[in-house]
C-alpha cells in the first residue's frame, strides 16, 4: 500500500528519506518476504529513480542532461553538426550511460528545442525539425534525421 497508493505520497517521501544506505537483501536466502522486498529493494529503486528524475539544486540539471553537456564539451566539435542518433552512441560510450537510447535521444532533443514554451534556453544548437510549439515538441523528426 505504501509504495503504490497515490494518496500516500507524503508517507512515501518519508519512507525514502528513512532509507539507510547499507541495508540490502541477503541474496543467499531462497525466500524473501514482501516486507523485506518493499523496504530493502523497492526503496532503493525509489531513491535512485528520484535522483534521476529531479533536477539538482546546484545546476538545475538531471544526471542525463549533465552527461549530454559533458560529452558535448568533451567532443569539442563546434564546427560540424552531428546526428542525434550518433551523438547518443558517443554519450553512451564516454559517460557510462546505461539506460535506454530513446530516453537519451529525447534528452538531447529537449536540450536543443528553441520554440516558445519549450521551458528552456536551448543549450544545443538545433539543425532540423526539433518540434513545434503547437504540439509541444512531440512532432520532432526521428533522431537519425536531425543534427545538433
Amino acid at each position: 500500500d505504501l509504495a503504490f497508493n497515490k494518496k500516500r505520497a507524503d508517507d512515501r517521501k518519508e519512507w525514502i528519506n528513512r532509507y539507510e544506505e547499507g541495508s540490502h537483501v541477503d541474496h543467499s536466502q531462497s525466500q524473501l518476504s514482501y516486507f523485506d522486498f518493499v523496504n530493502k529493494e523497492l526503496v532503493q529503486f525509489a531513491k535512485y529513480d528520484t535522483a534521476r528524475s529531479v533536477p539538482s539544486v546546484v545546476d538545475g540539471f538531471k544526471p542525463s542532461q549533465r552527461k549530454v553537456l559533458f560529452c558535448a564539451f568533451k567532443k569539442n566539435n563546434l564546427k560540424n553538426d552531428i546526428k542525434v542518433a550518433q551523438f547518443v552512441g558517443y554519450i553512451s560510450e564516454k559517460s557510462a550511460y546505461h539506460h535506454g537510447e530513446v530516453s537519451l535521444e529525447n534528452t538531447i532533443i529537449n536540450l536543443a528545442q528553441n520554440f516558445v514554451g519549450s521551458n528552456n534556453m536551448n543549450l544545443l544548437v538545433p539543425s532540423g525539425q526539433f518540434g513545434t510549439r503547437l504540439q509541444g515538441g512531440k512532432d520532432h523528426a526521428a533522431p537519425r534525421y536531425i543534427f545538433t
